[in-house]
């Protein structure tokens, strides 16, 4: 009985659909990878001249998720580049957020962050999408 519950908790997670959203009254639109790359490593924080605010989920599963398959880094390569960010000075600590939190940062323009797809809200608009 254990082995299927195990198996179906991994389905569930495997299934899940990291995809990256914003306000749907932003001026943003369709991005590519790269870009949202850049703008979760903080190597930019512009688009086509809008300034864009990441966010972070504190759901370390999603957040995992986000990491691999959008940042192509584990875990561990993320924490340890953003640890080499902060400790040399040029960004501060990025901090995570609650889903309450982050639905109401989503509130604001050029806000974007990744969440399960199954989780978007109509308020919301996706700007990228792994296919």
């Amino acid at each position: 009985m254990k082995i299927i519950f195990s198996l179906l908790l991994f389905v569930c997670f495997i299934d899940a659909k990291v995809v990256v959203v914003t306000n749907k009254k932003s001026q943003l639109n369709a991005i590519p990878k790269e870009i949202v790359q850049y703008l979760y490593l903080a190597k930019t924080d512009k688009v086509e001249s809008v300034k864009v605010k990441p966010i972070l989920s504190d759901d370390k599963n999603l957040h995992d998720e986000f990491c691999n398959t959008i940042l192509c880094k584990s875990e561990s390569q993320y924490n340890s580049y953003w640890a080499r960010l902060v400790f040399t000075g040029r960004k501060p600590i990025a901090k995570r957020l609650e889903w309450g939190e982050m639905v109401k940062k989503l509130q604001e323009p050029n806000t974007i962050a990744y969440i399960d797809k199954k989780d978007l809200r109509k308020e919301w608009k996706v700007i990228y999408e792994e296919n």
